[in-house]
């Protein structure tokens, strides 16, 4: 297996161990974080739900106030009347205020005026702890502002009779006919001053109709139970002990598409009275996943580009030198052929070596030269083969090591900084915080270090057996007096995308001048196929025009300086079009012809050769550069067309 293929199996070992641990890391921190967070976000739907339950009992007491502090009732409970019940107590009131309970006792507890209709299913009912003739003096619904703390209304710390002399009862209670939102309030004046006249109790059934409307206000869908035996009979007993031992809530997981919060909700003696449940869609743990796909998915990518770019990299520093060197010393080897020359210009080890193995052959062709006249002068053909025995033995000599600085650069440590690169890679802008706290970051600094000495180590090895090079032709050395330098020219024409070379170059003829300042820089770009050119002459071109376009849009009197940066296919013709417009000052009739002399320049400080340099390398490649204009103070549109054929015939 030669060089080449080893580093690529070697890398792409290292991005898919690397592509697998990190894969691993996030489904192991990631991953949990994403449902914490969901169940975090699970009871907080549970606690609106809570919250919203608590709202309709605070809205429905505000009410029970508002009857219990009115001088209407206040005068009804003293002297009941007709009109007082056919315009505040009919049907369509209560139904109106949303009440499906409603008592106004006097100060023994006599009913005055009661009744309990389920407004849903339009339908009287009747609860057993609320008799429609009178409740005992001692009724936990009945509030009386006055009473001593030691009577039978105080209850003790029953909890409820606390509220009582603080003038209020409200809360849940669990009846027979399901969950009531009660409120209780003394019957005062307006002016809420007493004597007390007795209590108005008002009441709404926690109904499935009501269960809609705070599922719909809270956009968080939920169920309820009566902590009795139709609980027991939904859910295992193991999760009601630990909600009514903790009054904390539970979560689960009903499926991967919804989890279930329990909790529960308190009666009027802050004892468990309601199961509640809150069905909550598992978005975020589903946005977990993606994100740990994405992770990995990036990370392969990184991976894979990453492995791209280094084999770029190595082939074009490394491994193509390296190829080219131990080729052209084999093939010398064989042919015995002096005049062979190999043309690197490097300034590295590889270079010098490269240059030390044409000087030494430059030497080698002197001093064949110079054997060749002696043994012909002297008829000493054998001082010739010896000689060219000796230099035989250097090539030898030479091809060993340029076997054994390949052999160097395939065992390098570069596997170690590549892994110590996707790890820095790997946390991003996270990285100060990495190196400073984290047990692997901390480490940084000394892998790093343990890497440059690996490094150090084979940059010695390599100069080392340079060294053995120099040793062995310095006895050639001593024969010659001149080396003769070569030089070599690079095909540098690449297939090239118009629109991102123009980009570039409006980046490198300040661009931030022109869109932050004074011009404004749109750009129309067509679709375009690749076009084969010299990338870098392209960019000068470009550059020159963009620099131009600025200078007349600056020199013009128009008050909204513009520049246009264009593409076009023109497929007649088979060109690429890049078109630079501006609005500035313009090019006069009589100048057009000469805008790409050589020397022509309106500018005072101008030298007048950037146009025709630019002309001159879009001839190079086989293009043309033209320029149009209306006259002064109509700006001027230059246009570069370079051939799309060429792009087609070279792959």
């Amino acid at each position: 297996m030669s060089l080449r293929p080893k580093i690529v199996l070697i890398i792409t070992l290292v991005v898919c161990a690397y592509a697998s641990l990190d894969h691993l890391i996030q489904r192991a921190t990631v991953a949990p974080s994403f449902e914490a967070l969901e169940r975090e976000e699970a009871r907080e739907d549970l606690g609106r739900i809570v919250g919203a339950l608590e709202n309709e009992i605070e809205h429905l007491d505000t009410r029970c106030r508002d009857w219990a502090t009115w001088d209407d009732t206040w005068a009804f409970v003293q002297n009941p009347t007709e009109d007082y019940v056919r315009s505040y107590l009919g049907p369509e009131a209560l139904a109106a205020s949303n009440i499906d309970l409603l008592y106004i006792c006097d100060s023994d507890g006599r009913v005055v005026w009661g009744r309990i209709h389920d407004l849903e299913r339009d339908l009287d009912l009747s609860l057993r702890d609320l008799p429609r003739e009178s409740l005992a003096p001692n009724h936990p619904f009945l509030v009386d502002i006055d009473a001593p703390r030691g009577s039978a209304l105080a209850g003790g710390t029953d909890g409820i009779g606390e509220r009582a002399l603080r003038g209020t009862i409200a809360g849940l209670v669990v009846t027979e006919q399901g969950p009531l939102l009660l409120s209780c309030r003394p019957i005062l004046t307006s002016a809420r001053e007493g004597p007390v006249r007795g209590t108005v109790i008002m009441g709404r059934l926690l109904s499935d109709s009501l269960v809609q409307r705070i599922s719909a206000r809270t956009a968080v869908d939920f169920e309820r139970w009566t902590l009795d035996r139709s609980a027991t009979r939904e859910h295992d007993q193991e999760l009601l002990d630990q909600l009514t031992s903790t009054n904390t809530s539970v979560v689960r997981a009903r499926d991967d598409e919804l989890l279930e919060v329990y909790g529960t909700f308190p009666d009027l003696n802050a004892r468990p009275a309601l199961l509640l449940r809150a069905n909550v869609a598992r978005d975020i743990s589903a946005r977990g996943a993606s994100a740990v796909q994405y992770a990995l998915v990036s990370t392969i990518a990184s991976g894979l580009l990453l492995l791209l770019v280094l084999l770029a990299v190595l082939q074009r520093m490394v491994l193509a030198p390296i190829e080219l060197l131990t080729k052209h010393a084999v093939a010398i080897g064989k042919t015995d052929d002096s005049d062979a020359r190999i043309v690197l210009h490097r300034g590295d080890e590889i270079g010098v070596l490269a240059a030390e193995f044409n000087g030494m052959m430059t030497k080698l062709a002197i001093s064949r030269a110079a054997v060749v006249k002696t043994a012909r002068s002297a008829g000493m053909s054998e001082v010739a083969t010896g000689i060219l025995h000796n230099v035989g033995n250097v090539l030898n000599s030479v091809n060993v090591s340029a076997t054994l600085v390949a052999d160097c650069l395939k065992n390098s440590k570069l596997s170690k900084l590549q892994r110590l690169s996707g790890m820095v890679e790997g946390h991003g802008e996270q990285l100060g915080d990495f190196i400073s706290n984290h047990p692997k970051g901390k480490h940084v600094g000394p892998y790093l270090g343990e890497v440059t000495r690996m490094m150090e180590g084979e940059h010695a090895s390599i100069t080392e057996e340079l060294g053995v090079l120099n040793s062995g032709i310095e006895h050639i050395r001593s024969l010659v007096n001149s080396q003769q330098a070569f030089a070599g020219h690079n095909d540098l024409s690449e297939r090239v995308n118009l629109a991102e070379q123009l980009v570039l170059a409006l980046e490198l003829a300040d661009q931030a001048y022109i869109e932050g300042e004074q011009v404004q820089v749109e750009r129309e770009f067509a679709e375009l196929p690749l076009v084969l050119a010299d990338r870098h002459k392209l960019v000068e071109i470009l550059v020159n025009l963009i620099s131009n376009a600025r200078q007349a849009t600056e020199a013009g009197t128009t008050t909204n300086p513009r520049i246009v940066l264009r593409t076009r296919l023109d497929e007649a013709a088979g060109r690429a079009r890049i078109e630079v417009q501006d609005n500035g000052i313009g090019i006069p009739p009589q100048n057009l012809a000469r805008v790409f002399n050589h020397g022509f320049t309106t500018r005072s400080h101008g030298h007048g050769f950037g146009l025709h340099a630019a002309a001159n390398a879009a001839t190079e490649m086989r293009g043309s550069l033209s320029v149009s204009s209306d006259g002064p103070e109509t700006g001027a549109t230059f246009v570069l067309e370079l051939p799309l054929q060429a792009a087609s015939q070279k792959t």
